[in-house]
């Protein structure tokens, strides 16, 4: 056979076979979203893992960076990932710290991200401050950027810039903000968000969390009724077509408090161990501001606010 005719092959091969792949997380994600919704039983869909515990940022109001403790080798690294899909999970994301600067050897964040797609996870996120470059071939970016510069500062120092570059330098990654509201960021809402409809900055669009006190409230804590009117400023940038990704329900669900803590379909880990949503003590959860988990609790009520925003990044 001829070299042509050898590639032909091979880009048959590869085509029929993403078809494939793409029949099977269909059919698992339809049953899995009956089983979850209709029958209401909880199994294992998302793990995340925390590489290392280093960054290269100091920012105000993060107390889970820069600990000391060690970084997760290869070996830690893989053996967690075939347990986890092992167990059911198919969603998987990279945290730290920051993960672009996890290295065991020759191993980079980028070995990780092609070992988990050899594996068999069907999707993988990467979540990142943007300051060390976006050159990833995960699924979707998650950068952290908390307002317009003057704003920006007050969280994560002078680094706007170098973070709006580096969205802007790749446009093959796709990619969204986390925008983390506290007492310093709340005012620079709807500024960024116009800001990232004017200029056509190229991202899916802007997930809001709230800045949940791991170590106990501190001076940048919002209370529930702190809260409330910026969620509902929130809802009227989605009435006004501004680039929310949150859904309607899940703010709601975050600005009532009535959404399950400890969501058992997810997991996390770092070198210390397993953690069931997330990292915190169960102290903690009643001032969650992790927008995603009201998303899957409205998703589950099957809220059609919910389910049509999470196709968006799913």
């Amino acid at each position: 056979m001829s070299e042509k005719g050898k590639l032909t092959c091979q880009t048959c091969y590869k085509s029929e076979k993403s078809e494939s792949d793409q029949w099977k997380r269909l059919r698992f994600y339809a049953l899995f979203a009956w089983r979850f919704i209709v029958l209401r039983k909880v199994e294992p869909l998302i793990y995340g893992i925390a590489l290392t515990d280093r960054c290269n940022l100091d920012c105000r109001g993060c107390h889970v960076a820069n600990t000391n403790r060690p970084d997760m080798t290869w070996n830690q690294l893989v053996a967690a990932m075939q347990n986890a899909w092992r167990r059911g999970f198919r969603e998987l994301y990279f945290s730290g710290g920051e993960p672009m600067l996890w290295r065991d050897g020759e191993h980079t964040l980028e070995s990780a991200i092609i070992e988990a797609r050899r594996i068999g996870f069907f999707h993988i996120h990467v979540y990142t401050n943007g300051t060390l470059g976006l050159d990833t071939s995960a699924d979707l970016v998650w950068v952290s950027m908390d307002g317009l510069p003057g704003i920006f500062e007050r969280r994560r120092d002078n680094y706007f810039h170098q973070v709006e570059r580096a969205v802007r330098e790749e446009p093959q990654a796709k990619v969204a903000v986390i925008y983390v509201i506290d007492r310093n960021t709340a005012e620079g809402i709807e500024p960024f968000l116009r800001w990232v409809q004017e200029t056509k900055f190229p991202v899916l669009g802007v997930m809001f969390y709230f800045h949940t006190p791991y170590y106990g409230r501190d001076e940048l804590f919002l209370a529930a009724r702190e809260r409330a009117p910026i969620i509902d400023r929130l809802l009227d940038c989605i009435k006004i077509g501004l680039p929310v990704i949150n859904s309607r329900a899940g703010l709601m669900a975050l600005k009532t408090g009535k959404w399950r803590r400890r969501l058992p379909i997810a997991s996390v880990l770092d070198v210390e161990g397993e953690s069931v949503c997330c990292r915190a003590t169960d102290d903690v959860c009643i001032d969650c501001g992790y927008a995603a988990c009201t998303e899957l609790t409205e998703f589950r009520r099957f809220r059609p606010s919910a389910v049509m925003r999470m196709l968006r990044y799913w």
